[in-house]
Parts: C-alpha cells; structure tokens; sequence
C-alpha cells in the first residue's frame, strides 16, 4: 500500500459524499481521487482510478450490492468499506457474503469512518461492535448447544480465526502465535472449506455466530 490511501466515495447522497469529502481531504495519509452517485459510476471510475478504498453505500442507483458483487467478479483490486445504519439485516449479510472487508455506522461519530479506511486500507477487516451483536442476534434462535461446531476446526484453527475476527492481517497473526506466514495461509484455507465460506469477512462473521 502506498502512503497515501486513495479512496473513491459511493453514495447517492451528495451532501454525504461532500461531507465526507471535505473531512478525508483534511487527511494527510488520505486522498480523495473521485466520487460516485451511483453503482455505474462507481464500476467506470475503477476501470480508469486506482484506489485502495471503496467507502460504498448500499442504497443507491444500481445496488451497492451489485456494485460490490461485480467488483469482486472482475477481481479489482480494492478493498470495500460499507457504509451502513444497521437498518437491513439481509442486506448486511448479503455484503459479508460478497467480501465487503468492512462496516462503518452511519449513527456514529465521521472520525471512525476516517479510522476505518485506515484500518482497512492497511488489510485488516473492520466489525463494528453494533456489527457482531447484529450477526449474534441474527442467529439466536438456532443458538441451542451444539458441541460439534467447536469440534469442525482444529484448536490452532481457532486460534488463527479468532485472530481474523478482531482483524489482524495475516503477518499479525503469525507474529502473534509464532507462526509463518505460509502457515497461517494453510490454516486459513483449511478453515475456508472447514465452514464453506470463501472469504475473511464470511470466516469473522461465522466466528462471531458461533464462538459464544
């Protein structure tokens, strides 16, 4: 990633595009190299802009979801940060699914926004708290005891996944159990085809349902 995080805005709403606007650009570590009101706008700006970041809205022309899915389908390089009110809990899920790498609250302060590009940027997957109590309550009613989830995934297994949950990149995870990084990868492919899901937000979100 290079020092400065060049970010791309998505959202229908031009007072949000230029507030948010307006607060990266007072960001030293943070550019602003274009803005989208919509899902085709924002596909054509990635064909021709690089960006590290996508802050997307779902709820604009041409879904966010279907922008996201189609980002995902041409493999673009750039990493998706939703901006949510937790409103729409089919639509969250539908995001996690499609690789979204994180959530930033609209009913919270704009700074976390700012620190969750950061966050972002630098590879790591953010899950607000509103975000993991929303995906625990998604599933309590199938939340009886169920001693075979655990026992799907080796220790070490949970150990790595628990480190993907709270967002630590792959060099963090291997510093933190001493591990190396063509390790840590082994492991994180097992556990993909352990709970059939094919990405880090799916494997977090799984965690998050099932760790309690």
């Amino acid at each position: 990633m290079a020092d400065i995080i060049k970010v791309i805005l998505a959202d229908d709403h031009a007072l949000v595009l230029e507030g948010l606007r307006g607060l990266l650009e007072e960001e030293p570590d943070i550019e602003v190299v274009g803005v989208a009101q919509s899902g085709d706008e924002l596909l054509n700006l990635l064909e021709t802009q690089e960006a590290d970041v996508v802050v997307l809205d779902l709820q604009m022309p041409y879904h966010g979801l279907s922008a996201l899915e189609e980002i995902r389908r041409r493999n673009l390089p750039v990493r998706v940060l939703v901006l949510t009110a937790f409103g729409d809990g089919e639509s969250i899920q539908s995001a996690i699914e499609r690789g979204a790498e994180g959530f930033a609250l609209k009913t919270e302060p704009p700074r976390q926004t700012v620190e969750a590009i950061r966050q972002i940027a630098a590879g790591r997957l953010v899950f607000p708290r509103a975000a993991q109590r929303w995906l625990l309550a998604s599933l309590q009613p199938q939340r009886q005891p169920q001693p075979s989830q655990q026992s799907i995934l080796s220790p070490r297994e949970w150990d790595v996944l628990a480190l993907v949950a709270r967002g630590l990149t792959n060099p963090e995870i291997a510093n933190e159990l001493h591990l190396s990084e063509n390790t840590v990868r082994f492991h994180l492919k097992n556990i993909y085809e352990k709970l059939g899901v094919s990405n880090r937000t799916e494997a977090a979100a799984w965690y998050f349902r099932h760790s309690g």
